[in-house]
């Protein structure tokens, strides 16, 4: 069977370059998600982010698995702080629709794959909280986690934990990945494990702690966009789609 996977998707208005008008408000979902599910045999559909809890609990019945893909800052009194000055734009609408889509896929047992701004929600919605800015909070030397340069290319590493999940699917040891981001995860929530880390010790990877009852994986990188660069990457997708697979197969013979 192929399975359904929900893809977030953010808001975005468009400005008439010429006559600088509103040309309207649209959903967006960057291609290199949707094509990395795809290119994993799973079905994407892409999830706009309207409704908050009603259109969550409609849409989630429909889903194998749940990608939360990269994007703005989270609020942060999501997870009980006011906004620092470094806070970046923020987008109540999808922060809202999240957050509510998150706790019904929690609650059902729906695998959930977190990137980037991703996996910030996967641990705020479990408990745990965010560095708003990194550079300004996380103290100490601390890497360039926002790069310039294009986003298939890597311009860090990280050290992935020996024994972990996601050693098993993207590689032991050392792995190059792309950054692009400024905030990151100040307290782990309950239910998670850090599988990996950069240098400065800023966390790249989490998972579940145990993955054959729930199956939850998140990185702090693009990894959609590294695809072609990297079997390591390729298979984080490969590995969401089959635990998809198996939730299905177990929902159906339920």
């Amino acid at each position: 069977m192929t399975p359904i996977i929900g893809v977030t998707a953010t808001l975005k208005e468009d400005i008439d370059q010429v006559a600088e008008r509103p040309l309207g408000h649209f959903v967006r979902a960057d291609l290199d998600y949707v094509a990395g599910v795809a290119e994993a045999g799973g079905a994407p559909v892409v999830l706009p982010p309207v409704g908050e809890r009603r259109m969550a609990e409609a849409v989630i019945g429909g889903l194998d698995g749940l990608l939360l893909s990269g994007g703005s800052d989270l609020d942060p009194r999501y997870y009980g702080e006011e906004p620092s000055p470094e806070l970046g734009p923020t987008i109540p609408e999808r922060d809202a629709f999240e957050v509510a889509l998150l706790e019904v896929a929690l609650r059902r047992g729906i695998p959930v794959f977190g990137i980037c701004r991703g996996l910030q929600v996967l641990n705020v919605v479990l408990g745990g909280t965010l560095y708003q800015d990194l550079p300004s909070q996380f103290g100490g030397e601390v890497l360039k986690h926002r790069q310039t340069t294009p986003k298939w290319q890597a311009t860090h590493e990280i050290e992935v934990r020996d024994g972990s999940y996601l050693a098993e699917v993207a590689g032991r040891g050392v792995v190059k990945v792309n950054s692009y981001h400024h905030q990151g995860i100040k307290d782990l929530a309950d239910g998670l494990v850090v599988s990996a880390r950069s240098e400065d010790g800023v966390v790249e990877g989490i998972e579940g702690t145990d993955l054959s009852d729930r199956w939850l994986v998140g990185v702090q990188w693009h990894a959609e966009a590294m695809r072609g660069a990297s079997r390591q990457q390729r298979a984080l997708f490969e590995a969401h789609v089959s635990a998809a697979e198996h939730h299905a197969r177990r929902q159906a013979a339920a």
